[in-house]
């Protein structure tokens, strides 16, 4: 059996119902052939991409629980 390679790429925060956070559950992506980095070029640029995806959607939450915060007070 081969060994199979997993990247945490990401985290998805979880929340309850009141919006409390619940949980963080990691995001992998499976790698196979690994290049120096211990990734193929794809995987590389795919990890890349997935990982400017997530900060400008971090950015986002955080910039508009910002805001919300400022109006409360």
């Amino acid at each position: 059996m081969a060994n199979e390679n997993f990247v945490k790429v990401a985290y998805i925060g979880l929340r309850n119902d009141d919006g409390s956070f619940m949980l963080n559950v990691p995001l992998y992506v499976k790698v196979s052939e690994l290049n120096k980095d211990g990734m193929t070029d794809t995987q590389e640029k795919m990890i890349s991409r997935i990982t400017e995806i997530m900060i400008k959607r971090y950015e986002k939450q955080l910039s508009e629980y910002f805001a919300s915060l400022k109006e409360k007070n």
